[in-house]
């Protein structure tokens, strides 16, 4: 392939959804993008900073749509042949659980240039923002993360149990019985501490806290809970559970989301959201506060 004719591919890691948690870099790769090839996770204000290029939306829904990888690849690969600036916008970052490595292996292998840039990944930008702390001195000095995604065999599961240490689980929302099962057969004492975070860094996001026996029972339904990160040995920071807005959503009028007046509401531990079709119906959605405003500092 002539490489006169051809354009650049990024692979853009856009974070878990917050706004605020995109980089630099992703945000210039954004802005000069001429096609933007993005995943059902991208917020649509991450979006806004491509305001000038071809979006092609390629979202895997769970329990829903589906766009197959080998799609996806030919998409990179034609639009990145034909000479155009594409960006692949991915949710959190490209190189965890987010099947980077396939598509710069089938852009190598048409001779695409292609570059990645690293975003913040559910495992600290979700758990973080939810004030669950993975690494604490003098009580956890590690922890473990894997996915329930493609595991055949329950036993699997044992296998991250014995890990001496909170231990985080991608995709395993519906796995919740077996990987409960595993862990206590292991010896995790079924009053362990569990979190869950749904649609992380979303305006939707929903923050549970339950214990390992119970995890089967609270995810009972899982489509309620995807797309859903699992935290198993840790509890979310008394720091965070005493700041006196917590948990609570807060539609705003005309205050900017990302204003002063956000902010400040985001460090009482409120969630300011857009409008009511932001508020999220579930059974762990917390009390709405309708209307509020707080001056900005």
């Amino acid at each position: 392939m002539s490489g006169q004719n051809t354009g650049i591919v990024t692979l853009v890691g856009a974070g878990p959804g917050d706004p605020d948690l995109l980089t630099i870099g992703a945000l210039r790769a954004l802005e000069r993008a001429e096609v933007v090839v993005f995943d059902n996770l991208i917020c649509p204000e991450i979006l806004e900073h491509a305001s000038a290029a071809e979006l092609i939306d390629v979202g895997k829904l769970p329990f829903g749509k589906q766009t197959a990888q080998e799609t996806i690849n030919g998409i990179l690969v034609r639009e990145g042949s034909l000479g155009r600036n594409v960006v692949r916008l991915k949710g959190g970052d490209p190189f965890i659980f987010g099947r980077g490595t396939e598509e710069i292996e089938a852009l190598h292998r048409a001779g695409v240039p292609f570059r990645v840039i690293p975003g913040v990944t559910s495992l600290n930008g979700v758990l973080g923002s939810a004030g669950v702390a993975l690494t604490s001195r003098g009580r956890n000095r590690g922890f473990a993360v894997f996915t329930g995604a493609g595991v055949s065999d329950a036993s699997e599961f044992k296998l991250w149990a014995e890990y001496p240490g909170p231990v985080v689980v991608y995709m395993g929302i519906h796995r919740a019985q077996e990987i409960a099962t595993q862990f206590i057969a292991s010896g995790r004492s079924p009053s362990e501490p569990v979190t869950i975070v749904v649609r992380g860094g979303t305006p939707r996001e929903v923050i549970a806290e339950t214990t390992l026996a119970e995890l089967p029972t609270t995810l009972s339904d899982p489509s309620e809970w995807t797309p859903g990160i699992i935290a198993i040995g840790v509890s979310r920071e008394h720091a965070f559970r005493a700041r006196p807005l917590d948990g609570k959503l807060v539609v705003l009028g005309k205050e900017p989301l990302d204003g002063p007046a956000s902010d400040t509401l985001r460090a009482l531990g409120a969630r300011p959201v857009r409008g009511v079709n932001h508020v999220p119906v579930h059974p762990f959605a917390r009390e709405i506060e309708l209307p509020a405003r707080i001056e900005g500092r």
